[in-house]
């Protein structure tokens, strides 16, 4: 029988192979993710003693030296605001399946220019072509889908893994820690080929995409101003067994 040390270190080695791969990916090493890993360590124990606590004893739970503490707490990262492109889409106005280029509200020009005063409309519209999201028709520019997932490895992208890893990540250890009751379900299978692969991809993506649309219309509909945020998101993965 496996005793849990060794159990925990496969957990952890297999949690952690998703970050592996992205770093490799981007160039990193062992190295360059030591002060991420400390700051990971250090917010979350700020969540649980408090952010006023001292860098003793944050150093104590963390099993971080002091001067890392200090070193990090000073150093503390910009607030992270949804991207120009996704805040325009949110704000694309519901049951308007396309929009004048150009001209006074309702168009996509003033719809961009409500959304910032620091990206040319232009420049959003070749966003949100080239991420798949709407389509330049001419003098219209048509909603292809309401989700802003841009490709290639770009910023955008990178922070819509983060906050989407984090977020499911945060909410499957918080039932396994606290017995707390987030979503968190999959349906997995095994022996499959491409073809029937890829009709089930294509069924859970259509119903998928329905359910977030049908969560997007009843949050827009509801008064703001609480103190909770909320993520609803879903995942498909397929891999060669062999």
């Amino acid at each position: 029988m496996l005793s849990a040390h060794v159990i925990l270190d496969d957990l952890l080695t297999r949690l952690l192979m998703p970050v592996a791969r992205l770093a490799i990916g981007r160039g990193l090493g062992v190295r360059d993710l030591s002060d991420p890993l400390k700051r990971a360590f250090l917010a979350v124990a700020e969540q649980q003693e408090g952010a006023r606590q001292t860098d003793s004893r944050l150093a104590l739970v963390t099993g971080l030296q002091r001067r890392d503490v200090v070193r990090l707490r000073d150093a503390r990262p910009a607030e992270r605001l949804p991207s120009a492109p996704a805040r325009l889409l949110t704000d694309w106005p519901e049951g308007a399946a396309t929009l004048p280029r150009i001209g006074p509200a309702p168009s996509f020009e003033a719809l961009a220019r409500a959304t910032s005063q620091d990206i040319h409309p232009r420049t959003l519209l070749d966003l949100l072509v080239a991420a798949g999201s709407v389509a330049a028709e001419g003098d219209d520019v048509r909603l292809v889908r309401r989700a802003y997932v841009p490709g290639g490895g770009s910023p955008e992208q990178l922070e819509y893994l983060a906050a989407n890893l984090h977020d499911h990540g945060t909410a499957a250890v918080s039932n396994v820690l606290s017995g707390a009751e987030f979503f968190d379900r999959a349906a997995h299978y095994t022996g499959f080929h491409a073809d029937q692969v890829e009709d089930l991809r294509a069924l859970f993506e259509r119903r998928q995409m329905e359910v977030l649309r049908e969560i997007a219309q009843a949050a827009s509909a509801m008064e703001g101003g609480g103190p909770l945020r909320a993520r609803f998101g879903g995942y498909a993965y397929w891999e060669d067994t062999e």
